[in-house]
This record gives C-alpha cells, structure tokens and sequence, in this order.
C-alpha cells in the first residue's frame, strides 16, 4: 500500500529542508526524502562553513518562525568592502546609510540545518524519510509515484506534486533527460574558516584578484568564513599547503588590512561553473534550487537565489492549496516560474558578469572597471541599487521576502 502526500520533496538539504519548512502547517501532506544520513558527515548542506544569508533570506526565515534559533549564533554584516588587488578602484556599502539593521547575517550551515530540521520534526504535515533512496519515478496523470529503498525494503510513495532538490547533480533530472548548460570557470574554490589578528568589525570582504576572487565573511569569536579561489590545475597544491605556508598566501592576496592571519580550519573545496537548466517545470514537477541554477560563489547570491525561489514555491502552492487547486497542473507550476524567473536570470547575469569582469586582466579594462568601482561607492543611488542587488529586496519578490504570510 502506498503512503499519500500532496507534495513529495527529493532532496533534504538546504533547499529542500526550507521548502519544507516553509509549507509546515499548510493544507497539504509534505514528504522530504533525504540519501544521506544528516549525521554522517557526509551532508554537505549540515557542516561548518559559513553562509552569508541576504536580508532577504533572514525575512524569509523570520517570517516561517526560523529565525529565533539561529538569532544568537547568527553574525550580521554591517559593512562590505569590494576591492581589486593592486588596483585603485573599491566600493563600500554599510547598512546604517540604508537604514537597515544589517546587510545580512552569516550563519554556520550546520546551524540552519539543524533549525530546519527542528521545524519539520515540529511539523505535523510533514515527514522527514531519512536515509532513503529514489529508485523510481513514475508520473501518471493525476499523481506521481516514487519508489524508494529505505533500509534494504522498497517502498512507495505517491503524491500530487513532485519537487527534485538534489543539488547540481541531480540524478532524477538527468534521468527525466532534461538537458543543461554549464560554463566552466577553470577555477576552484577552496573553504575553510580562518582567525585574523584584527577584529573584523562586522564586514564582509571581496577582493578581486588575478588568480580569482576571494571572500572574507564574519564569525562569531572573531573568526572570519574564507572563501579562496585558485585556477582548478593549482587546487591540489592549495589544499595540500602547511597551514603556515596557506595562511601566508592569503596574506599575499587579501593584504593586512586585518592584521595577520593566525589560524586556519580544515579546507575543503568545490569546482566552480555556471550551470542551468533548459527546463524548470514539467507536468508535476518541479526542478529546485542548485538543480537548475548554480552560480560562481562571487556576491554570495547563490543559496540567498534558491530560498526566494522556495518562498515563491512555497506561496504559489499554499494559494493553489487554498482555493482548493491540484498543486501539480502545469498551469499552477506555470504561474510559480512566471513568478520567479526574472530574479533568476538577473542574479545569473550579476554573478556571471561579475566573473567575466574581474578576470580580464588588460590594463584598459583593468581601469575601466576600477573607474566604475570608484563612480559606485561615491553615488549614492547606484549605491542604493547595489544594495537592493546584495540584499535581495528588490521589486517582484515574494511574500515572505517581505515579512508577509504565503
């Protein structure tokens, strides 16, 4: 006998765990199936790197009762400084000349995996199927299976919406032969958390540099979340550094403005390319987050792109819900990707121009494009326009962005 759900979640990281979180109490029955045991060590989307959420996000997360656990351990950022190496140009942006409480708030990722875990377990409506497997999928025309392992036994699920929230390399996109276009940066980055010898005073760095961008992000204990980037052929030789030998090199590239650097954690690191999808919605199903758009770490906009697009998800679905609609026709999944298509191919623009920008390394271009930096940080309205870029407050956005219920 099948288990029934309205909406059948793949995927419980990041994304799919806040997608689930966001339809907790709603009129539908909500399933996450999850591969990976979260404590295994092997959940990418529970461990301890550094997330910079957008104010955008940290509404979203106030707004579905989330944000109260991670308050305490979350660092805001009330300052950033973009900067290019060697180069005169830079652009600051501080929260207090925009009347915000904070450019936005850096929390360890294994801290909102744990709050959003909370959430669902709190949740009547929803079950959270932990380890388990998709083995098959099969879409009828009033509902959509799944088959999973679980244990060594098969079992099945059906639904009335699917939504696959796998990552990057989702299997059940591949396997519905969905096709995807991905522009290989040649750049590696390399994560870990590092001390500096100075307070960091709230601000969020990038530098732009030859060898590729990188980010400094605060922490609490005056500890700083390091995103360093590295031409993928030197990524071995980078991870394999003594840290002495590591902490020194990012003194060479960040320079010292915060003092030396005296600690390093453990480094990891992931292959950066711009990835999206030829397709988002099908006849009851949804492709989510990092499954159809992945972008280059640049201006953090990454994960911040994803929740807005569960939010509107999210709201899309709860309307639907309400007036009594099949959460699954093309018309409601329709209307959801009309709702958010126009974010996502702006942010996809701002990030990928951003890469192409600071890699080219003529000196015309190279003055050309610290001249514009220097125009951004003395104009206060382009000033104001790349704030709402950073924060995600801009026009269009759902309603959750905006403290409103779905």
């Amino acid at each position: 006998m099948q288990a029934e759900y309205d909406i059948i979640i793949v995927g419980g990281g990041l994304t799919g765990a806040s997608l689930a979180a966001c339809l907790a109490n709603a009129p539908a029955r909500v399933a996450v199936i999850e591969a990976v045991p979260i404590n295994s060590g092997r959940q990418p989307s529970y461990d301890e790197k550094g997330l910079a959420l957008s104010l955008s996000s940290q509404r979203i997360f106030s707004a579905i009762g989330i944000w109260p656990a991670l308050r305490r351990q979350a660092v805001p950022i009330e300052h950033i400084h973009v900067s290019d190496r060697g180069r005169f140009g830079f652009v600051r942006l501080h929260a207090d000349e925009a009347d915000l409480p904070a450019l936005g708030y850096v929390v360890i990722a294994r801290e909102l995996g744990a709050a959003l875990l909370g959430s669902m377990a709190a949740a009547d409506n929803v079950d959270f199927i932990c380890p388990a497997g998709v083995t098959a999928v099969n879409q009828q025309e009033h509902g959509v299976s799944v088959e999973i392992d679980r244990d060594g036994n098969r079992e099945a699920l059906s639904g009335r919406l699917l939504v696959v929230a796998q990552g990057s390399h989702s299997t059940l996109r591949e396997a519905a032969g969905i096709r995807t276009v991905t522009k290989d940066y040649r750049q590696t980055a390399v994560v870990c958390n590092v001390t500096p010898e100075r307070p960091h005073a709230n601000t969020a760095y990038e530098r732009f540099t030859a060898s590729g961008p990188l980010a400094l992000l605060p922490l609490s204990d005056q500890r700083c979340a390091l995103v360093f980037t590295v031409p993928s052929e030197a990524k071995d030789r980078c991870l394999a550094m003594p840290d002495g030998e590591f902490l020194s090199e990012l003194e060479r590239r960040f320079g010292r403005r915060l003092g030396r650097f005296l600690k390093a954690g453990r480094r990891r690191s992931y292959p950066l390319a711009l990835m999206t999808s030829e397709e988002q919605i099908r006849e009851r199903t949804v492709y989510l987050g990092n499954t159809v758009h992945t972008i280059h770490p640049n201006g953090a906009q990454g994960f911040n792109l994803c929740l807005r697009d569960v939010a509107g998800l999210a709201e899309t679905l709860d309307r639907a819900m309400q007036r009594g609609a099949d959460p699954g026709r093309r018309e409601v999944l329709e209307s959801y990707y009309a709702l958010r298509r126009a974010d996502q191919r702006r942010v996809i623009r701002f990030s990928d121009s951003l890469a192409e920008t600071f890699y080219r390394t003529g000196r015309a271009r190279a003055a050309a494009r610290n001249t514009g930096m220097l125009i951004m940080d003395l104009v206060p309205e382009i000033k104001k326009a790349l704030i709402k870029q950073a924060t995600g407050l801009g026009a269009g956005q759902p309603r959750l962005v905006y403290g409103l219920d779905r």
